[in-house]
């Protein structure tokens, strides 16, 4: 059996719903991107509040909120890239739904980079009291690529109709 047909054609859930229907979301009723994407939006962006704030008054506990903060946000992210890649393989190459899905991704993908490779360096001095300056620039430079991603996300499903049904999925 080939992987495209376990993906697209056999079902393998309750005889109705194929691996890639699952991945969607089609059994819960509701796309699972969206049921992701809201953690690593809230908690990646917290972790540079925190380390702002660590810089004012250096306290452990607020270097250790944003550290966990990025863990939990990364480990999330995988889902929500996954649910991501899913929705937006499909998309006709070249449409309005392309480009802004490929805009998204790409922030999305910087956003990733940058807080992983700020969680790298924040490991290395865990007992900070406050956050490594080079950790709090790049969680800056991932929050930024957040926000900014989060707006063609937005953009796609409000205005474009992205993965939006009136009847079901």
């Amino acid at each position: 059996m080939s992987i495209t047909r376990l993906w697209r054609e056999r079902p393998v859930l309750a005889g109705r719903w194929t691996l890639k229907d699952i991945v969607q979301g089609k059994p819960l009723g509701h796309p699972s991107h969206a049921m992701f994407v809201h953690f690593p939006s809230a908690l990646l962006p917290a972790a540079f509040v925190f380390d702002i704030v660590s810089l004012v008054h250096a306290d452990i506990t607020l270097t250790r909120a944003a550290f966990y903060n990025i863990a939990f946000g990364l480990f999330v992210a995988i889902f929500a890239a996954i649910t991501g890649l899913v929705d937006y393989l499909p998309m006709i190459g070249g449409s309005r739904k392309k480009q802004l899905g490929t805009y998204h991704l790409v922030l999305q993908l910087t956003a990733v980079s940058a807080f992983a490779l700020s969680l790298l360096i924040r490991a290395f001095d865990y007992d900070a009291d406050q956050t490594p300056i080079v950790a709090l620039l790049l969680a800056g430079v991932g929050s930024g690529a957040i926000v900014i991603g989060n707006y063609f996300g937005g953009t796609l499903v409000y205005r474009q109709g992205m993965r939006v049904s009136v009847d079901g999925l």
